[in-house]
């Protein structure tokens, strides 16, 4: 399964890459939210999308509302990571079309049990 990072902070991202690959993963690596709709309008797009909230250029909430009003791309599963306290935010997100998220800190287990969701999800 193909599964597209956007995540600005540097360690981050080399740990998420990192440990996707380990698993099994196909990984494609952005640093933010335009590299990540670029990699997401080529010929090939990935079925799941790991998005950071907070990123330059593009945030990755922006980037969920792009992937939702494309009917191409529209049913990629997005998985949202984020420092911020989702108590407050919790309708924006899924309003946006988020179709779950994770709060950093977070340990691979949880991202790893998320990604099967996905998996099953999409049915691949």
């Amino acid at each position: 399964m193909k599964v597209l990072i956007a995540e600005d902070e540097p360690i981050s991202n080399l740990w998420l890459k990192n440990m996707l690959t380990r698993y099994g993963y196909e990984v494609i690596s952005t640093r933010n939210g335009c590299e990540a709709w670029e990699v997401l309008k080529g010929c090939d797009p990935p079925g799941v999308v790991i998005l950071d909230w907070e990123m330059p250029k593009m945030k990755g909430i922006e980037v969920c509302e792009k992937i939702r009003k494309d009917p191409r791309i529209s049913s990629t599963y997005i998985i949202l990571i984020t420092g911020r306290d989702l108590n407050e935010d919790t309708e924006t997100v899924f309003k946006a079309g988020v179709d779950d998220y994770l709060k950093k800190p977070f340990d691979n287990q949880k991202l790893k049990a998320k990604l099967e969701i996905a998996r099953r999800t999409l049915g691949l």
